[in-house]
């Protein structure tokens, strides 16, 4: 759907205005997706974390461009500004629980490693913990929700916060050389990873990251390796490419007009680029999707 716009919400359907009412909005899967065909369209959520969990059924999801299957225990994190769509299997089951962003001041002040844990999107296929812990937590929430109880704000930001912490402590997990947030390099990659969020259109070179970071590149390479697996190099490369996909995919911009937008200046450079970490061309990977 490379010509349309992108719509965004609240909630799916529900267009923005006004604060988001609670801190915790939750409700069961099907609430939503029987309204619309159990087919979600491609749509946007500023400002909004939004956590999944499938129990029964499944489909698939295209996330930020990237197709995804979904099966009982899929987990999924979809931090704020991610173009998502979803096509369920009729009858799927499980829930949905969104929180405005600033509903986690608390959890990301006191564990600042969970602020960059929660800032990409995931899918976690067969969850561990997902039935025994993640299932009655979101059904506990689910029940406040629905009940007009005293201290009720109170309780649904308790259950936000420790919603968003089972999610930190999985992807804390999955993620190759993930550390506790008082390591000194958890830190600096915190703090690299937010930077590559600001600057990314400028192409910055990491001489210029690593002196604002007060580090030398040798260091800076090193803890990203550690504990992200990748160079930061590729970090702000897979940062492009997220970009990338998600104009290709949603908008109607020529394959020039967006490799100026992201800040290249030779469209055939960018084409290249794009090819070399796709394995296809700009052009090709929009006829597909």
């Amino acid at each position: 759907m490379p010509g349309s716009t992108v719509p965004a919400y609240w909630l799916y359907g529900e267009r923005l205005g006004g604060r988001f009412p609670d801190a915790l909005h939750i409700e069961p899967i099907v609430a939503r997706s029987a309204l619309h065909g159990w087919t979600i369209q491609p749509h946007v959520h500023h400002q909004l974390v939004q956590f999944f969990l499938v129990t029964g059924g499944g489909g698939s999801t295209r996330i930020d461009g990237r197709d995804h299957a979904l099966a009982p225990g899929s987990a999924l994190l979809l931090p704020p500004s991610t173009i998502h769509e979803f096509r369920f299997l009729v009858g799927t089951e499980g829930f949905v629980a969104s929180v405005a962003e600033p509903s986690l001041a608390r959890l990301f002040e006191a564990e600042p490693d969970a602020r960059r844990l929660l800032s990409a999107p995931s899918v976690l296929s067969a969850a561990p913990g997902a039935d025994d812990t993640l299932e009655p937590l979101l059904r506990l929430a689910m029940a406040e929700f629905g009940a007009n109880r005293p201290n009720r704000d109170f309780a649904l930001a308790a259950y936000a916060d420790l919603i968003a912490s089972w999610f930190s402590r999985a992807l804390r997990g999955a993620i190759p050389g993930s550390e506790a947030a008082h390591d000194p390099r958890a830190q600096l990659v915190r703090r690299f990873v937010e930077r590559v969020e600001r600057r990314f259109l400028a192409h910055d070179p990491l001489t210029d990251y690593a002196r604002d970071l007060g580090v030398s590149v040798p260091h800076l390479s090193r803890s990203c390796r550690e504990l992200l697996g990748l160079s930061p190099t590729r970090v702000i490369q897979d940062r492009l490419m997220i970009e990338a996909r998600r104009d290709l995919v949603y908008s109607a911009s020529s394959v020039a007009q967006i490799s100026f937008r992201l800040g290249f200046t030779d469209p055939a450079y960018f084409s290249r680029f794009f090819s070399k970490r796709a394995g296809i061309s700009p052009s090709e990977y929009r006829a597909k999707a």
